[in-house]
Order: structure tokens, then sequence, then C-alpha cells
């Protein structure tokens, strides 16, 4: 069997070394191809954007332009420009039928996800956009239980994202090196709601089933003065016989005994999964003076990763996990521009269906 070529295309991203770090772990089956970094580039240079992104990558060989990259024909191209940035690349590379990999969420608008999904179709190649979450088992668990009919018909969805002040720490960057980054302009797809709100639109899409029909959304800045972006939102989404409620923050601290979810609540229990533990816990009993749950599933850390499942995709035709595949995230991207869309409007945005347009 042979090795796959892999590139990477674009440094901005700071996946870009999960990503790294994930198909090293098969070195009998991938060799580097290189790196190239996509404009606009950091005026502190490549070699910056390599420190802050891709620190252990230094094996990688880099090249001064993406195209010349592309010209040597990787077999897997890892994107890792910024958000905006997607559509153009992907276009690229799917038409030169190479199998990629690009960072979630798929685009800024559903407008520019649908492109991508048409490149998609196209092409002889594949695409796939990185969902850590995927990979997660305890919400497989979840996810498992819920299909099983353990609490009845699922009705309310909740997740927030995790503890953190953005994808940098706010201390080691100033206030003014933020604010030539990438992930603080808006017009480049930087702030919370990219970050972090795609990933509630992701698990709701997937825990409730279908695809959302309304969503009203709601943003703040409350911690960054230098900039155009949210560092909060929170989003309601509407599928008709289940609500999804989620949030997607730069600015708030939850450490401690407050879990991330996601949590849904059914008709006849409430499922609790954590990102930060193995344990998976089932209540089915109303009570006022017991904590305790009824059912706890302890779970084991799952072998696959998205780099595992891409080679045996390639290599043997075995299917992407759903969260990956560019049908599933059309549907979650299109819940995601609703939600950008009500929070510049706001009003409830009906969601556009992107398999009629």
């Amino acid at each position: 069997m042979r090795k796959l070529k892999v590139a990477i295309i674009g440094l901005a991203h700071v996946h870009a070394q999960c990503l790294y770090r994930d198909f090293n772990k098969y070195p009998e089956q991938i060799e580097w191809l290189g790196c190239a970094d996509v404009p606009p580039f950091d005026e502190k240079g490549v070699e910056n954007r390599i420190q802050m992104n891709l620190p252990n990558g230094k094996d990688v060989k880099i090249y001064d332009d993406y195209k010349t990259l592309l010209d040597l024909n990787p077999d897997i191209a890892l994107i890792c420009t910024d958000i905006k940035g997607h559509a153009d690349i992907v276009e690229e590379t799917l038409a030169r039928n190479i199998h990629t990999v690009v960072e979630k969420p798929m685009a800024t608008t559903i407008e520019e996800g649908i492109r991508m999904y048409r490149a998609d179709k196209k092409s002889n190649a594949t695409l796939v956009i990185n969902w850590p979450v995927a990979w997660f088992a305890s919400f497989r668990k979840a996810y498992e239980l819920v299909k099983s009919g353990v609490i009845g018909t699922p009705l309310r969805f909740h997740y927030r994202s995790p503890a953190t002040w953005g994808p940098y720490d706010y201390g080691k960057y100033s206030a003014q090196e933020l604010s030539e980054m990438w992930w603080y302009q808006h017009e480049r797809g930087g702030g919370s709601i990219m970050d972090y709100a795609g990933y509630g639109c992701l698990l709701a899409t997937w825990f409730l089933g279908g695809m959302a029909e309304r969503v009203s959304g709601m943003k703040k800045n409350f911690l960054l003065p230098f900039s155009d972006v949210e560092d909060y939102s929170t989003f309601t989404l509407d599928f008709g016989n289940s609500i999804g409620l989620i949030e997607g923050s730069w600015s708030t601290l939850n450490n401690g005994e407050i879990p991330t979810g996601p949590v849904i609540y059914g008709s006849e229990g409430t499922i609790v999964a954590d990102r930060y533990s193995n344990q998976v816990k089932v209540y089915k009993q109303i009570s006022h003076q017991s904590t305790e749950a009824d059912a706890v599933y302890d779970v084991e850390d799952l072998e696959e990763d998205i780099a595992r499942n891409v080679i045996e995709h390639i290599h043997h035709g075995t299917p992407v996990h759903e969260l990956i595949s560019v049908e599933f995230n059309l549907k979650v991207m299109a819940a995601l521009d609703a939600g950008v869309r009500s929070c510049k409007s706001g009003n409830i945005e009906t969601v556009k269906n992107p398999f009629q347009v």
C-alpha cells in the first residue's frame, strides 16, 4: 500500500498543529509533501505563523507559493487558512482531485458552503470538515443513548463552549498584536461565533436530527474593545419538534462544576455528557432531593481520529464519519448562517435550504 502524500495549505489556524499531530500518528501510511502559507500573509512572516500554529512541524518543507505545492500533486490537502479563504482554496484543490480536509466551520456564509459542496460533487476526491468533537467518546455514547430511545423523544439540546478567552492567551499577546490577527477581524471569519457557535450548530443538528428551520441569535462584545468581532453569542435553533440552545463564548469562564454539555432533555429523561469527562449520565426520575443518576456509562477514548478515518476512506472506501461529511456540514452551515443573520437583523431568521438552491 503506497504512502499518501499530505500537504498543509495555510498556516493561519491553530488546528494546523492538531492535524499535523493526528496524521503524524501514521508514518507508515503518509508522508509530508510540504506546507505553504496563503495570503493575506501575517506581517511577521511565515516563521511566526509556524511558531504559533505549527510549532512541532519543523520537519515539513516550506514552500513560498501554495500553487507550487499543489502542482506536486498531493493526495491530501489540509486547509488551515482563515475561514473566509476556505471556499476559494477548496474549489482549487477539489478541481485537482485532491482529497481535502478543511478546518471547521465549513465557511462564513451558506453561499460559500454551497460552492464547496458543488465542488465536492464535481470532483473525484472527497471534502471533509475537521471537527475535533467527532472523536469524543462521551459524545458518541450520548448520541447512541439518544438514538436508543432511553430518554424518549429528544425535546431540548444544550451545549456551550468550554472555558476560553479566545484562540490565543489574552495577556500573552497585546491588544495591538491580537487586533492584527485574522481571528479578531470579522471580514476574515474571526470571532467567537465562527470559532465556537459552530460546534453547537453541529451537535444540535446531529442529536436532534434533520435540519434547523429557524434560528434566533444574539451577540455581544464584552472584552475586546480593540476588535470588531463578538466574544459572546447565543443561538436558539428551532427544529420543529425540538429546540437547540447553544452558546459560543470567548468571555465566560466555566471551569469547575459547570459541565459544557451536551445535555439532552427528552420526554422520559435527561442525558448529561461533557467533553472533559469519560462518564455519560442518564436521569430518569423527577426528584427535588437527589442528584443521583439512574445510570452511569463509563467510556474509553476512541482509537479513531480524522487522519485514520480519511486514510481508510481513501484506501478502502470506508465512509467518512457523518460529522465531518460535506452533506451534513452543509446543514450545519445553513443553521450557522441563519444565526449570523439573526444577530445582525435582530429577527428570527429562516434557515435557507442549501439543497434547493
